[in-house]
C-alpha cells in the first residue's frame, strides 16, 4: 500500500479519532459508545467540538480579564460547555451516520495529522509561534495582575502551548 492510501482522509486527530477498515475517519464517542463517520463537510464542526475545552478556556480568560470576575468567568465557561455538549449531542451527532466498524488499533495521532497535512514551513512557523504564545499568555496574566484562578488558567494555556510546540518540533525532525 502506498503512503497516499494510508493517509487519513481528514485533518482530525486525537484520542477519539480512529479509522475503519475502509480508511474512513471515525469519531468515537466514549459516553455513548458509538462511532460516527466524519465526512469532509463535517470536519470543521468536529474540529471545533474536539477543541471546545481550549476555546472555552480562552473565552473564560478573556471574559475574566475584561469585564467579569474569575468566578463569573468559570460559571460562564461551565454554561458554554453545557450548551456546546447539548448542541452537539442533540443536533450534530444525530446527522452523522453511526458505525460499529471502529478499529481501535488504528488511532489517528496528532503527530500523524501534522505529518500528513502540514507543510514543513507551516510546521516550522507553528513550532516558533507556540512558545511565543505561551510567553505572551503568561506576560498578559502578569501585566493584568490576574487573580490566582486566572493565573492557573493562564499557566494551563501556556503548558498547552509548549506541548503543541514540542509536537511540532518532533514533527519537524520526522519530516523529510
Amino acid at each position: 500500500m502506498s503512503k497516499k492510501q494510508q493517509k487519513p482522509a481528514l485533518r482530525l486527530a486525537g484520542h477519539n479519532i480512529y479509522t475503519d477498515k475502509k480508511n474512513r475517519t471515525i469519531f468515537y464517542d466514549f459516553w455513548s459508545k458509538r462511532g460516527y463517520m466524519v465526512e469532509k463537510k463535517d470536519e470543521n464542526k468536529m474540529a471545533f467540538y474536539q477543541n471546545r475545552l481550549v476555546i472555552i478556556l480562552f473565552t473564560a480568560i478573556l471574559c475574566a480579564g475584561t469585564f467579569l470576575t474569575w468566578k463569573q468567568a468559570v460559571l460562564a465557561g461551565v454554561i458554554l460547555f453545557a450548551v456546546t455538549e447539548v448542541y452537539y449531542r442533540v443536533s450534530v451527532f444525530k446527522k452523522l451516520s453511526t458505525t460499529d466498524e471502529v478499529d481501535f488499533h488504528k488511532r489517528v495521532s496528532p503527530l500523524q495529522s501534522i505529518l500528513y497535512h502540514k507543510s514543513r514551513g507551516r510546521v516550522l512557523a507553528l513550532a516558533v509561534l507556540y512558545p511565543l504564545f505561551s510567553l505572551l499568555v503568561l506576560l498578559n496574566a502578569y501585566m493584568e495582575n490576574y487573580s490566582m484562578g486566572l493565573n492557573v488558567l493562564s499557566v494551563c494555556l501556556a503548558v498547552l502551548g509548549l506541548y503543541c510546540c514540542a509536537l511540532h518540533v518532533v514533527a519537524l525532525t520526522k519530516m523529510q
